[in-house]
């Protein structure tokens, strides 16, 4: 089914947009809305929120994410036609909603420091093409604590190679910021953010909390590379039909295993290295979660595969890119992909894996196999996939 772009924007503004990085909203929430969203958010910090070992009103940055839309009063923002309309009015695509986040910080916090959230690590950041949706709930002054932007400094973010398969970003030089500037952001306002866009977040002097909505969207054509955020079918449930759309997974069982798609490019028809086992599976196995420096953001199994590839065929993988979830009788299995034209296939080729062409894993599969699907997906040249890393390796590289 196709989605129909109602643009809630202007030329110009969708323009400006492109020009900045970002563009502002006034007024999307009354007065009342704002404060009764403000109380919502903050009675679900003090029921629970992450990270699980504060207790409010320490000083501290709380979040409330994910599958917590499903909370009574959290469900509409998600959905708001005028912040979906604007959202999807600079992608220039109908979008999916990759994070749903409220952040409230108490008083004593020290705020955050100039960074951008393009991160290849993470479901929320790691898309080609998404953009924060910043809605304050409290004003975001010298009081509270400003949100200061760096205008035009998604452009330090470069494509390498536009032709490419699987794009690449160079390293942005922080030297080369604009200064930052206070767009004045009021409580109900909505500040739509390129995601290469810099920007931090200073401490205000208020005894009172800092709230805010910073969800976050993708083009439903630019999937994260480190995979979506798994939403569960409560979370979806909470949505009206219409808002449906907006969640790219739902799932009630957890993630088990993951696989990786290897593809050899060095030839004019792409091979693909199976497992010989009772039935012909993509190498990988039992998976598991990046826990550190990711907390809430769950969904990336990067690090994982690359230790299980490298167990089984002694094969250092560089970067991988989210393809698909499959559903298994255990659970979940996580499909992510790696082409590369210098491949040494004589020493991947052994007893237990050999080299297939998409022709031939027709023939031998059939086109209802997950694997055969797995790799008419990769193939699709209408999806815009970047490079995927493991938080261990990544997080140097866009901060």
């Amino acid at each position: 089914m196709t989605t129909t772009i109602i643009p809630s924007l202007t030329a110009q503004q969708i323009a400006d947009y492109h020009a900045d990085g970002y563009i502002i909203v006034r007024n999307v929430l009354s007065p009342k809305e704002a404060d009764d969203l403000r109380r919502t958010v903050q009675q679900e910090v003090k029921r629970d929120a992450y990270p699980s070992t504060l207790k409010y009103p320490q000083p501290a940055k709380y979040t409330v994410s994910g599958n917590r839309l499903a909370a009574p009063g959290l469900t509409a923002i998600a959905e708001h036609p005028t912040v979906v309309g604007a959202v999807e009015s600079v992608l220039g695509q109908p979008a999916y909603l990759t994070a749903y986040v409220a952040y409230l910080r108490t008083s004593g916090d020290k705020g955050a420091g100039a960074h951008c959230d393009y991160k290849r690590w993470r479901p929320v950041g790691s898309s080609m093409n998404w953009v924060f949706a910043i809605i304050p709930l409290t004003n975001f002054d010298a009081e509270y604590g400003p949100f200061l932007v760096s205008p035009k400094s998604h452009k330090l973010a470069r494509v390498i190679d536009p032709d490419a398969h699987i794009l690449d970003l160079n390293r942005p030089d922080a030297e080369q910021l604009a200064p930052f500037i206070d767009p004045e952001l009021k409580a109900g306002d909505l500040l739509v953010v390129n995601e290469h866009v810099w920007h931090k977040a200073p401490a205000g002097t208020t005894t009172e909390d800092r709230c805010g909505i910073f969800n976050k969207y993708c083009a439903v054509n630019a999937p994260p590379a480190a995979g979506y955020y798994p939403y569960n079918p409560a979370a979806l449930d909470a949505l009206s039909d219409d808002g449906k759309r907006l969640i790219p997974v739902c799932f009630d069982k957890p993630i088990t295993t993951t696989r990786l798609l290897i593809e050899d490019t060095s030839s004019q028809e792409s091979k693909f290295l199976l497992h010989r086992g009772e039935e012909w599976k993509l190498p990988g196995g039992e998976g598991w979660e990046e826990e550190k420096l990711v907390g809430w953001d769950v969904g990336a199994r990067i690090g994982s595969l690359q230790e299980l590839t490298k167990t089984q065929l002694d094969l250092e993988v560089p970067w991988m890119s989210y393809i698909e979830d499959i559903e298994e009788r255990e659970g979940i299995c996580r499909i992510y992909g790696f082409s590369d034209e210098n491949l040494d296939l004589d020493k991947l080729t052994n007893g237990d894996y050999d080299w297939f062409t998409r022709s031939e894993l027709q023939q031998r599969l059939g086109e209802s196999d997950t694997t055969y699907h797995a790799v008419d997906t990769w193939h699709q040249t209408d999806i815009m996939r970047g490079k995927g890393k493991a938080c261990s390796q990544s997080r140097i590289q866009f901060e």
